[in-house]
């Protein structure tokens, strides 16, 4: 009886959709990395499997890309994504600031326009990656440049 009660006014809580969102979440982070190690796992005990029968060891993606003097595939798609992520990122915050700057004509209230404000973090985030993305570039232009 009791059981019940406090079961009833578990699921009465507003709080029921927020917490199952974050386990949710948080079941999906753990499940895609225990995918990760796995793949990784079974991918070490087929090598291990061609050693043991004397079969020759294909050699993988890193180090086909090693052998040719070309940097990782894992490295250039990196790079890629940081800089889309800034792309994104002063996109975002150019939606902002032109979304303030235009409830503030339209509301005729100036105060509106320190919303616009917020708009710089994801403005500095976005510049910081564009930066990165291109220190990452200049790190890579003597490796490449040398070997060809």
């Amino acid at each position: 009886m009791a059981l019940a009660m406090f079961y009833g006014n578990l699921f009465d809580s507003p709080f029921v959709v927020p917490v199952a969102g974050c386990i949710m979440i948080l079941g999906i982070v753990v499940a895609g990395i225990w995918s990760g190690v796995r793949t990784e796992e079974m991918r070490n005990q087929e090598r291990l499997a061609a050693i043991a029968r004397g079969v020759p060891i294909p050699p993988t993606a890193e180090e086909i890309a090693l052998m040719n003097g070309k940097p990782t595939a894992d490295r250039t798609r990196r790079r890629a994504n940081i800089r889309l992520a800034g792309i994104v990122l002063l996109g975002g915050a150019a939606g902002l600031i032109l979304f303030f700057i235009t409830l503030a004509i339209v509301l005729q209230q100036r105060d509106v326009l320190c919303g616009a404000a917020a708009a710089l973090v994801p403005f500095g985030l976005g510049i910081g990656f564009l930066v990165d993305t291109r220190l990452q570039s200049r790190e890579l232009e003597p490796t490449s440049s040398s070997q060809t």
